[in-house]
């Protein structure tokens, strides 16, 4: 049996690496809280580097509304600020995974 060949691009594989990383930091502190066995660890890696990605995408203004919160800032000025900041991150990956 042949495997399907899988293309991705450098950003999809810049962000895999991320996650991983993600998955890599929350097994970390998971298992720095105490939790010692290898399932409690797993699971707290999982659910910690993989569901927080999943949950920001579904809801990408929650940064907005969270410094809106915290700040009482108004929400166009932070909204702006935001995106634009979002904007320029995205400019500096995508240079940084054409090297």
């Amino acid at each position: 049996m042949k495997l399907p060949k899988i293309k991705l691009s450098k950003q999809n594989i810049a962000l895999l690496e991320h996650y991983g990383y993600g998955v890599i930091a929350a097994g970390y502190a998971t298992f720095q809280t105490g939790h010692r066995t290898v399932k409690e660890v797993v699971v707290g890696a999982l659910v910690g580097g993989l569901l927080v990605p999943i949950l920001a995408k579904l809801n990408p203004k929650s940064l907005v509304n969270t410094i809106v919160k915290e700040t009482g800032a108004p929400a166009p000025l932070v909204e702006a600020a935001v995106n634009a900041a979002v904007t320029e991150g995205n400019k500096v990956a995508k240079a940084e995974t054409t090297k």
